[in-house]
């Protein structure tokens, strides 16, 4: 078997078809098997599975236990030589599973490749890593660090993994249910070379259920969730004993992000400390300005606060 495709599902059946017909209408020489994870739903996501007529889906039932712990349960699972995560509301383009499993078939020192995609966002935006029009070819990174802090061009979704590599890492952490992909991303750059194929073969569009979910719900629990990056990157130091430069300026995008959701959750003390302390890495953006400007004095601080609560409880959404 080459690929074991692992998708959790939950409460999915909006937008399960298409990506099943994303991945069964793929043209590709190589084998593959699907294997859905139900995390507990409660509408007719399994129904819809079972009423597929595909031979090679698996289809295993679990407690709701968050998406770390079912990608976990189908790497397990996998027969593949090769694993990749797909999300039930997102979708591949055609090519995906030919031009990635090729791509390391063809380069056995990488561990991973992933294509370009392109996100539909709750407000109508459609976002795309802007690095992929620079390149014509597919190619190995020269360092994964310096160029995810540059383009932050890893989701799940658009990445193929070995599944040795996987199982060896240990897998995702399910201790973590915010930006627990990046913190595996990271992890796994450290186990070899890393593979990119500048064409946009993803697709992440989850407006529909997550406006039916309700998108302000869904943000406060991520809020709430978001660690420490003394927590979140506690595997990744680990195995990379002298920081770089590069590591440092990837970590601070993602303690940018971290401590704006912390800083909405109202947990000022822990986010000022993290600005404090790793500002000087933000992306240089609107946000990232202002928390550098505000982290001096806690007065400021909670000025900024309320500011980007009262503009998330007042964002317009499509």
């Amino acid at each position: 078997m080459d690929l074991s495709i692992i998708i959790p599902v939950y409460n999915a059946s909006k937008l399960l078809e298409r990506c099943l017909d994303s991945i069964f209408e793929q043209k590709t020489q190589y084998s593959y098997e699907v294997i859905l994870i139900d995390d507990g739903s409660t509408d007719n996501s399994i129904e819809i599975i079972k009423e597929r007529k595909e031979p090679n889906i698996i289809l295993y039932k679990q407690q709701n236990s968050g998406p770390s712990v079912a990608r976990n349960k189908g790497v397990e699972l996998a027969k593949g030589d090769y694993c990749a995560y797909l999300d039930a509301d997102d979708y591949w383009m055609q090519g995906f599973i030919e031009k990635t499993i090729s791509f390391l078939k063809n380069h056995t020192d990488c561990i991973a490749v992933n294509v370009a995609q392109r996100h539909l966002s709750v407000s109508g935006e459609h976002l795309t890593p802007c690095c992929y029009t620079t390149y014509k070819h597919p190619f190995i990174l020269d360092n994964f660090f310096t160029f995810w802090a540059n383009n932050m061009h890893v989701c799940t979704g658009s990445v193929t993994i070995k599944t040795n590599i996987i199982r060896e890492s240990g897998g995702m952490r399910s201790d973590l249910r915010i930006t627990e992909d990046l913190e595996f991303w990271a992890l796994l750059s450290t186990y070899g070379e890393w593979g990119f194929i500048p064409e946009i073969l993803f697709v992440s569009d989850g407006r529909d259920v997550t406006q039916s979910q309700g998108w302000l719900s869904k943000m406060e629990q991520r809020w709430k969730n978001a660690p420490s990056i003394t927590e979140w990157e506690k595997r990744i130091i680990t195995r990379l004993p002298k920081q770089s430069e590069s590591y440092k300026k990837a970590r601070g995008r993602i303690s940018r992000n971290l401590t704006y959701c912390q800083l909405l959750s109202d947990r000022l003390s822990l986010s000022r400390h993290e600005a404090i302390k790793y500002g000087h890495y933000f992306t240089k953006d609107p946000i990232g300005r202002l928390m550098n400007l505000a982290k001096y004095t806690p007065l400021t601080w909670w000025m900024l606060a309320k500011f980007l609560k009262y503009r998330e409880y007042h964002r317009k959404l499509n």
